[in-house]
């Protein structure tokens, strides 16, 4: 059996999780758990589940719940004993995340004894990762909220201290580490601690006036809130960062240590980068994951693929699986990224890694790919490591990667599905779900903040397209910016910021541009006149002024190159773009074009005006050119219209707020003609319910 209280509780039987039936029984188990291996007292258990006012049958309910964890957990072979004066939960070594996290955490402390801070980092290091989520997290009661708030707090405390042990003696930078900081300040802003370990990291990552100001808005919110002054220690952090202290330098970079000649068995490499401290959602992908990766049997390597766009969050899954089961390879853990800013990395260099990572010299390593590729699966053979290896291109670049035994287990992230490359499990990642984009948010940003504007949280989460890696950069933005609104953070996104750079850079939407043809890159550029919340394809032919199946074509273009997103529906088929897409196809549009470019707008609102005046007649209404309206109309082929307005109600109740928008949109632009028609449209179909509002797709 397995057990987890840190995060939602959770049973396990040879790696298949329980569905535990019934709110008392998880309130039943979790006391047994937090207690485990010892007798915990009927009557604690009655005030667990019911407080001080528990119903006159409390003790037999107890009884039949502890009856119905024994059916449901243990399928015959009885874990829970009967003694006086209530039950007691026998648990092995090793089995409870709990006594796992407490081991580490002691292993830790007996590192920093011994004089080897860089063991201790890894094995706090491993000892959060087994967190995914507040402790018990969903189970209710005051007694087992006050367990968890316990729990929640040591976690904090450990994380407080794997920070100030990874500041001073690594192997993080002070730059990665003022990232993680910033996320926690956010979360826990009275912690002087951790605002001491903030400052200190902005410090030595060359940050200087950010750690300054970090201790400004502290004592702003110190003062304004608890009407205290900051802690002496903060203080005199302070004064030492205005001197220049040469002491708050950090200790001088080791010599590098010389390569060795021969292989070490004394010491198993541990390249897993750090996993995140807020890994949110995921839970089904997390558990198809672990499960297929935990199962024995076969010849074959296990291989995991996950798949997704840029910026879904693949490397973040995989990192905190492979932190999740780093603790069950105890030969190594290898980590390499495939691809890098000048393309893809050849497996030759790869391999070279991963050998002298075992401890191999220069003299000892092959010069061909394939010896080097046949050392090392002799080197792996009877080994048991986890292998990561992030963003693969192509299959050809895997295979040579891929141990030769089954004792090992690899996890191949890549944006393309590797069709050819056999795999144990496949995972493909779809953005989040509007819960897990919120709850990102939150944990990073504060949920105060996130709760205060729900209808700008939601517009933040439409903004970054529901990807978690823009929504963790959105946030994080908004955290180092306490004076932000919401609202504010969303408005300076769709207005294209230039910090937006960074998380274009790393999406990857910079490459996919450029691999565009001429065309799609147009129609991309053009894309920010459209401002519906989402379209259908025909919006593309006036655009561009070409027929109806290339506009398909080149939107099938910019949604396999994730530029936009391609949505079914009972119209045909939609397209949306993120915001802070639509704000990078901003950026990208030339002065010397706006003269085509008014060209196209005028054409695209031609065409609407040209359908609006379809839905309209169809509905009783008058010749708008009869009238006088002397607007430019974009005219699709009469069948293609025909199809498009057939039901007029509907395809107005799908445009009614482009519609609108476009009103104002030609106001602005100086299309009177067009505003004014496109407003008379409208009236026939006055009373119609608004549209109903977009759904993010489903997280896996």
């Amino acid at each position: 059996m397995e057990y987890r209280i840190l995060g939602p509780l959770e049973a396990r039987r040879g790696g298949t999780a329980i569905d535990i039936r019934g709110r008392r029984q998880l309130t039943v188990l979790a006391i047994l758990l937090v207690d485990a291996n010892r007798v915990v007292p009927t009557d604690h258990l009655v005030e667990a589940v019911w407080g001080r006012r528990p119903p006159t049958t409390s003790r037999s309910q107890i009884h039949i719940c502890v009856s119905s964890l024994r059916r449901q957990l243990f399928a015959g072979d009885d874990l829970i004993d009967t003694r006086a004066p209530g039950y007691r939960l026998r648990v092995a070594e090793q089995e409870l995340d709990l006594h796992v996290f407490q081991a580490r955490v002691a292993a830790a402390r007996t590192a920093v004894r011994d004089a080897d801070p860089r063991r201790a980092v890894a094995e706090l290091r491993a000892a959060l990762s087994l967190w995914h989520g507040r402790a018990l997290a969903g189970i209710g009661g005051d007694a087992v909220r006050a367990l968890a708030t316990r729990y929640d707090e040591q976690r904090l405390a450990v994380h407080e201290e794997c920070l100030e042990l990874e500041l001073e003696h690594g192997p993080a930078t002070a730059h990665d580490l003022a990232g993680e900081l910033l996320a926690l300040v956010a979360a826990h802003p009275r912690r002087e601690r951790l605002l001491a370990l903030l400052m200190t990291a902005l410090y030595r990552a060359g940050r200087q006036a950010e750690a300054l100001d970090q201790y400004h808005r502290a004592r702003l919110r110190f003062v304004g809130e608890l009407g205290i002054e900051p802690g002496s220690g903060l203080d005199a952090l302070y004064q030492r960062i205005l001197a220049h202290d040469p002491a708050l330098a950090g200790p001088a970079a080791p010599p590098p240590e010389p390569v060795r000649a021969a292989r070490t068995a004394d010491r198993a490499p541990r390249r897993l980068p750090a996993d995140v401290a807020d890994f949110t959602g995921r839970r089904d992908s997390l558990t198809g994951l672990l499960t297929a990766l935990e199962r024995t049997g076969g010849t074959a390597v296990p291989t995991a693929v996950i798949s997704g766009r840029g910026g879904v969050g693949k490397t973040t899954l995989a990192v905190h699986a492979a932190h999740l089961l780093a603790p069950r390879f105890p030969d190594g853990q290898l980590f390499a990224r495939l691809c890098g800013p000048d393309g893809a990395r050849n497996p030759h260099d790869v391999l070279g890694r991963f050998l002298r990572a075992y401890g191999l010299g220069e003299r000892d390593i092959p010069d061909g790919t394939e010896e080097r590729a046949e050392t090392y699966r002799d080197l792996m053979a009877d080994r048991r490591a986890l292998v990561i290896l992030d963003d693969a291109l192509t299959e050809s670049q895997v295979f040579p990667l891929l141990p030769g035994t089954s004792r090992c287990r690899v996890i191949v992230t890549s944006r393309r599905p590797l069709p050819g490359l056999p795999a144990a499990v496949r995972l493909r990642l779809a953005p989040f779900t509007e819960r897990s984009a919120l709850e990102l948010g939150g944990r990073i940003a504060g949920h105060a903040r996130i709760d205060a504007d729900p209808a700008a949280a939601v517009a933040l989460n439409e903004t970054c397209g529901y990807l978690p890696l823009a929504l963790r950069l959105a946030a994080a933005r908004l955290a180092a910016h306490p004076h932000w609104t919401v609202a504010d953070l969303v408005a300076r996104l769709g207005a294209g910021s230039a910090w937006l750079a960074e998380m274009q850079a790393q999406t990857g939407v910079d490459q996919a541009y450029a691999g565009l043809s001429d065309d799609a890159g147009r129609l991309f550029r053009l894309l920010p006149l459209v401002e519906a919340a989402d379209f259908p394809a025909w919006v593309g032919a006036p655009l561009l002024d070409v027929d109806l199946c290339r506009a398909e074509a080149l939107f099938d273009e910019l949604a396999d190159a994730d530029l936009l997103v391609a949505r079914p529906g009972p119209g045909g088929t939609r397209y949306w773009v993120p915001g802070w897409i639509l704000g990078y196809a901003r950026r990208l549009q030339a002065p010397e074009h706006d003269q085509a470019r008014r060209k196209s707008h005028e054409r695209l609102l031609g065409a609407l005006l040209h359908l609006s005046e379809m839905a309209h007649r169809r509905r009783g209404g008058h010749d708008l050119r009869q009238a006088g309206n002397g607007a430019s109309r974009w005219e699709l082929p009469g069948t293609q219209a025909d199809l498009i307005t057939a039901d007029p109600a509907g395809w107005y109740g799908r445009e009614r707020s482009w519609v609108l928008r476009a009103v104002r949109q030609a106001t602005a632009a100086g299309f009177a003609e067009h505003a004014w028609g496109l407003a008379m449209c409208t009236v026939t179909f006055a009373g119609l319910p608004a549209p109903a509002g977009r759904h993010p797709g489903d997280e896996s």
